[in-house]
């Protein structure tokens, strides 16, 4: 991710709409406005929102239904997920979200009998706290005929039973054009819309006010876009605030991709090639399983080829060897082979998140460098100093420091012998000397690892309790079977004792971060060092 590239607190240009990043203009402003004066000013209403796809629709009704508890209604909304149900399920979850119980007989739960309960119940919901009621339906284009007739019998319905309701209806102008139809094949719910409000695209200013607010709520603290780059964002974002979104998006990717802090006119017109559709490089990215497939089948007559060239040694996963030059050209072809520091730090991170195999879900990388010493729960972080052969012991790949002269870059390391190391650079594997490393490697280390979710920061003697069966699980010999209360004793402080002095770790007997790391070392599972490095 490029957050910390750019110093951003969160992504401001995700695809999904979010209140908080809202940037409202005075038309967003002006349907906002309408809608809580209908609800104010009447008891019944239809109002019809209408804009092309990516404009903000998704959005304002966010914020209508956020909007509508402050003036006593009680709001509903809907989506297309929600249409997806059936009938009567997408019904029966109306009675849900108004607050009404559901009928139970099973005469009750069909489409007709479910509308005029609710209607019913609203009334009645009405009459006893004074409540208003609001039905917003986004991406309504996606109602086939016989659901907006449900949707205006229920708006009758609620009339007679005195309950006040209203509508807002958010869908594609072509929503506009059915509504209002002639013929009898026309939605009849189109002769009680009494507002009908466009939602049209940002204009030149409005789309760079608009890049430039959700930067600053996203919390940067720099604008990433040149002067040009941000007049060829706007320009190609053609005033769609999904549009916007997603070439920003990709933008900042590739700037952190490749270690730039300034995104140009020229970056852009990249970036338009692969998110806007009307560029080949477009489909190649979304169609690239089925290019690929292709592709495969190909690649069938090229497999001869292709094996001779990685038999003979020209493998892109073999490291690169600079082991039989001196360390002095092995340090400058280091120094060539090693990416913007911020960038290989993201690959690094990320190569080692991967192979301890965390989610997305678990975690961000950015998350992860900052090495906190519990990253989220079973999975902590240590960092601190040691020599190689100490790091060895552990078995574990590890994050390295570089000094100083290198910009503190980190590299992983994936591989540890005798006389040389293997590290893994945020794009490339390399392989050197020890006598060359320990020439830009001063000692400084990050780890991660596993652990059990309820062990404390620290144990020492005389603890019981949490974390103390998943410390005797490790110290004690296999086969043994615990009891049921363990005890940090004598016996235990001086295991403890000689799993330090095993491991380099300052025996002192308490059980802090490095002798947990040293402890989860000791399990199978996990990432390990490679073997074969010589």
């Amino acid at each position: 991710m490029y957050l910390q590239t750019f110093g951003l607190r969160e992504p401001p240009f995700a695809e999904a709409p979010e209140p908080r990043f809202a940037c409202l203009f005075a038309r967003e402003r002006e349907i906002l406005a309408h809608v809580e004066y209908e609800l104010g000013a009447s008891d019944h209403s239809t109002t019809l929102i209408t804009g092309e796809a990516g404009i903000g629709k998704t959005l304002l009704c966010m914020l209508i239904e956020a909007d509508a508890p402050q003036h006593g209604v009680r709001a509903v909304r809907h989506g297309k997920g929600d249409y997806a149900l059936e009938t009567v399920a997408w019904l029966r979850s109306m009675y849900a979200g108004f607050g009404l119980p559901l009928p139970l007989s099973a005469e009750a739960n069909t489409a007709d009998h479910l509308v005029d309960g609710l209607a019913a119940g609203l009334g009645r919901l009405a009459h006893h706290v004074s409540h208003r009621f609001l039905l917003i339906l986004d991406d309504a284009e996606q109602l086939g005929n016989d659901d907006l007739a449900l949707i205006e019998r229920l708006y009758v319905a609620s009339d007679k039973a005195g309950a006040p309701f209203h509508i807002v209806l958010a869908g594609l102008p072509a929503l506009r054009e059915r509504l209002t139809g002639p013929g009898p094949g026309s939605p009849s719910l189109g002769a009680h819309v009494r507002s009908r409000l466009p939602l049209n695209p940002l204009n030149a200013d409005e789309s760079e006010r608009y890049v430039r607010h959700r930067l600053h709520v996203a919390g940067t603290a720099q604008m990433p876009f040149s002067r040009l780059g941000l007049r060829s964002l706007r320009d190609d974002g053609k005033g769609n605030p999904k549009r916007l979104n997603a070439l920003a998006h990709r933008a900042l990717e590739r700037a952190a991709e490749r270690g730039e802090q300034n995104i140009g006119e020229r970056a852009l017109g990249f970036v338009a090639r692969e998110v806007l559709p009307q560029y080949a490089r477009y489909w190649l990215r979304r169609y690239r399983k089925p290019i690929l497939a292709i592709g495969a089948m190909l690649a069938v007559f090229f497999v001869g080829g292709f094996a001779v060239w990685v038999l003979t040694g020209h493998s892109p996963s073999r490291p690169k060897s600079f082991v039989a030059v001196t360390p002095e050209q092995a340090l400058a072809k280091l120094q060539d082979a090693l990416p913007p520091p911020e960038t290989g730090q993201v690959r690094v991170w990320g190569e080692l998140m991967a192979r301890w195999q965390v989610t997305s879900k678990e975690t961000t990388v950015a998350n992860a460098i900052n090495c906190d010493a519990l990253i989220f729960p079973g999975f902590a972080c240590v960092s601190g100093r040691g020599s190689l052969d100490q790091l060895r012991r552990f078995d574990r790949p590890l994050v390295l420091e570089l000094d100083d002269a290198h910009a503190h870059q980190q590299v992983l390391l994936v591989g540890a012998g005798d006389e040389a190391v293997r590290l893994y650079l945020g794009g490339k594997y390399v392989e050197l000397t020890r006598d060359a490393f320990d020439r830009v490697w001063k000692g400084r280390f990050y780890a991660v690892f596993r652990v059990d979710p309820a062990m404390p920061n620290k144990l020492s003697r005389g603890a019981t309790g949490d974390g103390m069966h998943w410390l005797a699980s490790h110290l004690a010999p296999a086969g043994t079977k615990l009891p049921d209360t363990v005890a940090f004793d004598a016996g235990m402080e001086t295991r403890v004792r000689n799993l330090q002095q095993r491991f380099g770790i300052a025996a002192d007997g308490v059980v802090g971060p490095e002798t947990m790391f040293a402890l989860s070392s000791l399990e199978a599972d996990g990432p390990h060092l490679a073997r074969g490095v010589p």
